[in-house]
């Protein structure tokens, strides 16, 4: 029986992540963190995952109707990723991922790499890592309706990635930084922050001026990677922080974490994607992870990845 398997490495955002929507610059990488989609041949079209979890769902018996903003949501990106082929063959599709969803490490946009990348394999045509990019950030915009590139392109090409400002580019830099990155739930998907962002925008005259600091940090901060510069690094990770928080995307636990970091003189700390909980960055040292351990986060395997998503066949 046939298989095809892409490894799919999930990110980090380190710097612009909500001003990228706007067209500002932005840095993510890629880690070894990862999630691993398998499609089988099989007489029917399944998806299943045990890693994956979907709580709080509600059904409505009479219908057989889930109701679910989670569930619709990942189901979206699924269907959505499935419907892009013309060509479709019934196939066995399994999800694993060494982490939770939805915590600002590019789950959602990992699905839909992973799928585009083992289906297509599946289906006799071989993508280079940039189609597969490009093809999984328009299935992610259809869904979303609003977001960036950023996640979809990481997750796909790996390494440290620079997204210019108002640009369809992107470039890889040169470095290997050490992070000492974990996270918490979130209350809130990325998709609904963004929403709210938006309507910050709509309402606040400071909205714009917010969005160029935070670009000006980006390149602050791709100055500092491209110098392997860690004091500089650090300083914009603070100063980044900031930022988001006067954007209310923050949370009182990534504030706190934050605020502690600077006080027992960590070098950087920030919150990393999208907010409302999630993922927090920090300059790597064993302080750094002493104190994510003991607010509550679960620590994740922050290496760089430099492959980005890979693909293999599995004679069974």
């Amino acid at each position: 029986m046939r298989s095809v398997e892409a490894l799919v490495p999930l990110k980090l955002t380190l710097f612009g992540e909500h001003a990228v929507v706007y067209g500002e610059p932005a840095i993510a990488m890629a880690i070894s963190e990862h999630m691993r989609v398998r499609v089988t041949e099989s007489d029917k079209t399944t998806v299943s995952s045990s890693s994956l979890k979907i709580g709080n769902i509600k059904v409505d018996l009479s219908s057989m109707h889930i109701e679910s903003e989670q569930a619709y949501r990942e189901l979206s990106y699924i269907m959505e990723t499935l419907n892009y082929f013309e060509r479709k063959v019934p196939a066995q599709i399994t999800i694993e991922s060494t982490v939770d969803p939805s915590v600002g490490l590019g789950t959602s946009a990992a699905v839909i790499v992973g799928i585009v990348a083992a289906y297509s394999r599946f289906l006799g045509d071989s993508l280079s890592n940039m189609e597969i990019a490009k093809i999984s950030r328009a299935i992610e915009r259809k869904v979303q309706g609003i977001g960036s590139r950023m996640d979809t392109y990481t997750v796909s090409l790996g390494g440290i990635l620079y997204f210019p400002k108002n640009s369809e580019g992107v470039e890889r830099l040169d470095g290997n930084i050490g992070i000492t990155g974990g996270y918490i739930r979130r209350t809130l998907s990325t998709a609904e922050i963004l929403k709210r962002v938006k309507a910050i925008k709509d309402k606040n005259r400071q909205f714009e001026k917010i969005m160029k600091l935070i670009g000006e940090v980006v390149e602050d901060a791709r100055e500092a990677i491209l110098r392997h510069d860690v004091e500089l690094l650090g300083q914009m990770m603070f100063i980044n922080h900031g930022l988001l928080m006067s954007l209310g995307v923050t949370s009182p636990s990534l504030d706190e974490v934050v605020s502690s970091a600077r006080t027992i003189g960590l070098q950087g700390c920030k919150m990393s994607g999208g907010g409302g909980g999630g993922s927090v960055i920090c300059i790597k040292s064993p302080k750094a992870e002493l104190l994510l351990e003991s607010r509550g986060f679960r620590l994740v395997d922050s290496e760089l990845n430099k492959n980005g998503v890979v693909i293999k066949e599995i004679s069974n």
